[in-house]
């Protein structure tokens, strides 16, 4: 009689697991969309804690794997790829939200898609300065170029060059800064200006340059020839 008692407890421990679908830790009702609910007032939940060289070093980590890297750049880390090709994504603090607006003060933000404003007629962008470089001798436009200032300080004549390619709705303003005028030349294609002038017109003079799609380029200023 003994032994069969000391079965039938051996067989609910194995079955126990698959008979109650939640485990509470800290609570005897974990909620039922939890497999394991941890409840406190007084303590909070630690995850693994790591280096980053420690974390890529982890074989195979499941999709959703969470860690806290301890070294720059700090903060949790979640699988987003597979086990064979992780991909550890930074859950990031540093965006602040303030009612609707958030901002980011800690390093540069990028995309390489597009930004939309919420509205075309109102929709504004305030608060940037230009990015201005400086050119002492000739030099042929890259897309990174839209957007700037490029000042010529060359005492002697120089060439700019306008590549095929550049993205729609580049453009940049030219400043002659030295006294070296400044010509402006397609390579691949023809700029488009009024009277057909292609050089700045003296020391001091601005030009500008706008692709209007399918390497139509259109140059505007204080040109002459």
């Amino acid at each position: 009689m003994f032994d069969d008692m000391k079965k039938i407890l051996f067989i609910l421990l194995l079955v126990s697991p698959c008979v109650f679908a939640q485990t509470g830790i800290g609570t005897t009702t974990p909620d039922a969309s939890a497999k394991l609910e941890i409840a406190s007032t007084s303590k909070g939940f630690l995850v693994p804690r790591m280096t980053a060289a420690q974390k890529t070093a982890i074989s195979l980590p499941a999709t959703g794997l969470l860690i806290y890297q301890t070294d720059a750049p700090i903060g949790f880390y979640v699988n987003t790829g597979t086990s064979a090709s992780p991909t550890w994504m930074r859950l990031s603090n540093d965006w602040v939200k303030s009612g609707n607006d958030i901002s980011y003060t800690t390093g540069n933000v990028s995309t390489t898609g597009n930004l939309t404003g919420g509205s075309s007629t109102s929709s504004k962008l305030s608060g940037f300065g230009a990015s201005i470089s400086s050119k002492s001798g000739n030099y042929s436009l890259v897309a990174a170029d839209n957007g700037t200032v490029i000042s010529f300080t060359s005492a002697t004549a120089v060439t700019l060059t306008i590549p095929t390619g550049l993205p729609d709705g580049f453009n940049c303003m030219i400043v002659q800064q030295g006294t070296g005028q400044v010509t402006l030349a397609g390579s691949g294609l023809t700029p488009i200006s009024r009277n057909s002038y292609t050089k700045t017109i003296g020391q001091y003079a601005l030009a500008t340059i706008l692709h209007m799609g399918s390497n139509v380029v259109i140059i505007s200023g204080e040109l002459s020839n």
